[in-house]
């Protein structure tokens, strides 16, 4: 089992929990470089000014600091630190954009009764415009200020994070706006500026890249400080795991858990799977079961959790349990399609096509009134059709599969074309 087959369904929501922390510890962040700036000789104007703006968005007032900001540098000039002060602020309390170039900002809603049947007064609007070009501008003039090439990774990151969450991105743009984000985030790094955000980036893009140790060495940085960040410690058990160092990446998923936030139960999913592999590797297989088990009563509605027990229970071959995880995956979850191709090659293994006829009767009884459950459903049929060598009742399956997924997705969508794929490859 490598890396890879651990990463559950999850990781989606890895992701979201990921950034959502992000723009946490951007605010946080944002704090403690008000605060630094504050112990530094300034003009007592600027005092001022710094510790009305970090109150206000300490309040979540963010469009007036924004424009308090805005006010002073237009009057003073643009200096770094109440410049990017300003940047971070648009780029962390944004409620929406206008193509990257106009990030709005909105105060904090004050709720105050109305007096003499007068409306209760607008909330006030924010707007920073071009931050991009204000960042080039101001690294022209400022070309060794680390925090510069932060904000402008993290103007790209904002647009990556966007494209990710479109079905339809091509690759080559993903990978454009990578290349930028590491570009500046690295620049930032070597300038002196580092954060727990940009550390796991940076391990992250090394790791897509399987370069694992210097991967391994920003995901350190990041848990080698009073506090620990909880997913660089889980990217530390990944990469353990994938190294065969299952000691380790049992200790580093349990350090993890240890540090996640109680709500944050996607990310306890994954860590308690990589916990419960790296014991069962160990040979460790009483603790693998009691591990494996909690991650399935922690999300009973994930796939990956049973499929780490099928396997397990695959050798030696115990079929009753696999039949039984199989049946309960299935009424709990039947959207994933690793599911479907593990039991496809379960049930051509053991030939046991009867259970497979059951159980997919009692989920088209269950799920009858969903499209994607029932393309599923046909498109498994018609692969177990196919290794039967019954070819005509196969491509009738796949086409019914097909019509479904006709309901619910583009007519020109690869999964369709995936449909009966197996009869081309032979």
């Amino acid at each position: 089992m490598n890396i890879k087959s651990l990463k559950s369904t999850s990781l989606k929501h890895f992701q979201l929990s990921s950034f959502s922390g992000y723009l946490l510890l951007s605010y946080l962040f944002l704090t403690i470089w008000i605060s630094s700036i504050l112990g530094q000789s300034q003009p007592a104007d600027s005092l001022l000014l710094l510790q009305q703006v970090n109150s206000l968005i300490q309040k979540g007032n963010y469009a007036t600091a924004h424009i308090f900001l805005e006010e002073y540098i237009e009057q003073h000039g643009m200096r770094p630190d109440l410049t990017t002060m300003m940047i971070a602020n648009g780029l962390t309390h944004y409620y929406r954009h206008e193509n990257y170039e106009f990030f709005l900002l909105k105060d904090t809603e004050q709720v105050t009764p109305a007096l003499n049947n007068s409306k209760p007064n607008n909330i006030r609007i924010g707007r920073l415009r071009y931050p991009q070009r204000i960042l080039e501008n101001l690294l022209q003039q400022n070309p060794d200020y680390a925090y510069i090439y932060k904000l402008l990774g993290d103007y790209y990151d904002i647009q990556l994070q966007d494209l990710n969450n479109f079905e339809f991105a091509k690759p080559n743009n993903i990978k454009i706006l990578e290349e930028k984000i590491f570009t500046y985030y690295s620049q930032a790094d070597i300038k002196g500026y580092e954060d727990f955000y940009t550390c796991r980036w940076l391990g992250d893009y090394y790791a897509n890249n399987n370069q694992l140790d210097l991967a391994e060495k920003y995901y350190q940085r990041n848990v080698t400080k009073s506090i620990s960040d909880p997913i660089s410690l889980y990217r530390l058990a990944e990469i353990n795991f994938q190294k065969k160092l299952y000691t380790q990446a049992y200790n580093y998923a349990q350090a993890s858990i240890k540090h996640f936030p109680g709500e944050d139960i996607y990310l306890k999913y994954d860590a308690l799977r990589i916990s419960a592999n790296s014991l069962k590797e160990l040979g460790e297989y009483d603790r693998f079961l009691e591990i494996i088990n909690e991650s399935i009563q922690l999300i009973p509605d994930l796939q990956d959790g049973y499929l780490d027990l099928i396997q397990f229970y695959s050798s030696p071959m115990q079929s009753e349990k696999i039949e039984s995880l199989y049946n309960e995956m299935f009424m709990k979850n039947p959207f994933e399609l690793s599911g479907y191709r593990s039991f496809e090659n379960y049930i051509v293994n053991s030939e046991n096509y009867q259970f497979a006829d059951t159980l997919f009767n009692s989920m088209l009884l269950k799920y009858e009134n969903w499209d994607e459950v029932l393309a599923n459903i046909y498109w498994s049929k018609g692969n177990l059709a196919y290794y039967q060598k019954l070819a005509e009742e196969s491509s009738r399956f796949w086409e019914i599969s097909r019509n479904y997924m006709k309901r619910y997705l583009p007519a020109n969508h690869s999964l369709i074309k995936q449909v009966g794929s197996i009869a081309l490859k032979k």
